[in-house]
């Protein structure tokens, strides 16, 4: 399985991805990811790995920001990869020399144990300690290579 951008057509499937795991995203509003999903479909912000239709990796991130700000894996194809090819694919699309960014979990959050392992196996390094929806989480760097 590859990472591809998103498509229209996977709008349903990564929302039921989205249902599936929200429980691991604090101050998710769903009505309004519903929209800015729209919005970064329409704009080559998304990216997928799918079995059949089914998507089962989704990322989404800012050209502008250089930020991932959503990465799942369905809880039936985790340590198959997907995660891993969804960052490096992510991270292709900027040149060489590129400062990205990704907001996780802190160290300790046991929400976090299996993000934070991937976002280090991909080569970031961690950075700043912040809150974010009143949550406590941390930034994680990564210089594209």
């Amino acid at each position: 399985m590859r990472a591809v951008f998103g498509e229209k057509g996977d709008f349903e499937s990564w929302i039921e991805l989205v249902k599936l795991v929200s429980g691991n995203f604090p101050g998710l509003d769903l009505k309004c990811y519903k929209d800015v999903l729209i919005e970064k479909i329409e704009k080559k912000e998304t990216l997928v790995v799918k079995d059949g239709e089914k998507v089962v990796g989704a990322l989404a991130f800012s050209y502008e920001e250089k930020e991932l700000s959503f990465l799942a894996v369905h809880p039936e194809y985790r340590q198959e990869n997907i995660g891993t090819e969804l960052v490096k694919k992510f991270a292709s699309l900027f040149e060489v020399g590129t400062k990205l960014s990704v907001i996780t979990y802190r160290d300790g959050d046991i929400k976090g144990e299996g993000a934070r392992k991937l976002y280090k196996k991909a080569g970031f390094s961690e950075g700043d300690i912040i809150t974010v929806f009143d949550y406590p989480c941390q930034e994680f760097i990564y210089i594209v290579k």
